[in-house]
């Protein structure tokens, strides 16, 4: 991870001009209580992605109110793109280890053989998540970064409050319950 890092920091602070904070995303931020779901590499992880949603929303000046990037200079429109593939490609990295990381506490408790249903629906979550990843992927254009950026915040908000507080919270109630503590095993 300590390679993502670096890129990010060369990616976003050396290159587009961002506020160094806002370059570490990968670091995390203090999460707040209520998505705790007790494990401390859920919990990272659901950190690191609070910090994403941060790092977003400094891609852009007028993240709320600009209607597309028109109006912006070439360069601020290229960089602002460069900056929203960098992330997107950092975040379809961190959603294949974190989802891995849910979808292995799953299988080894034991949840997936005594809620199989519950398993299944967590993981079409994901799967959904990861689509519209991809969906933003491929729409990427410099003249609608700005749009791109909000539908991902869109997302990242979505996955907070939806996904984590319906599926992850569950799936931490579970792990505690059996007397699962997931590790950092990340290679």
């Amino acid at each position: 991870m300590p390679e993502v890092k670096h890129r990010m920091e060369t990616d976003f602070s050396v290159k587009h001009s961002l506020k160094p904070a806002s370059a570490h995303w990968l670091s995390g931020i203090p999460l707040p209580v209520e998505l705790h779901t007790g494990h401390k590499a859920i919990d990272f992880e659901h950190a690191q992605l609070l910090a994403c949603m941060q790092t977003l929303r400094a891609v852009c000046n007028d993240f709320s109110r600009k209607e597309d990037c028109a109006a912006c200079s070439q360069e601020k429109r290229e960089g602002c793109e460069d900056s929203l593939v960098g992330l997107l490609g950092d975040l379809l990295a961190f959603i294949i280890d974190h989802f891995k990381t849910e979808e292995l506490a799953m299988r080894d408790s034991l949840l997936m053989a005594m809620d199989a249903e519950v398993c299944q629906a967590h993981m079409e979550d994901h799967a959904n998540i990861s689509a519209k990843v991809q969906e933003i992927i491929m729409a990427l254009e410099p003249l609608k970064t700005v749009g791109l950026l909000r539908e991902l915040d869109v997302l990242l908000q979505r996955w907070i409050s939806n996904h984590v507080m319906l599926h992850d919270l569950m799936l931490g109630r579970w792990l505690e319950s059996s007397g699962q503590q997931l590790n950092f095993s990340k290679s």
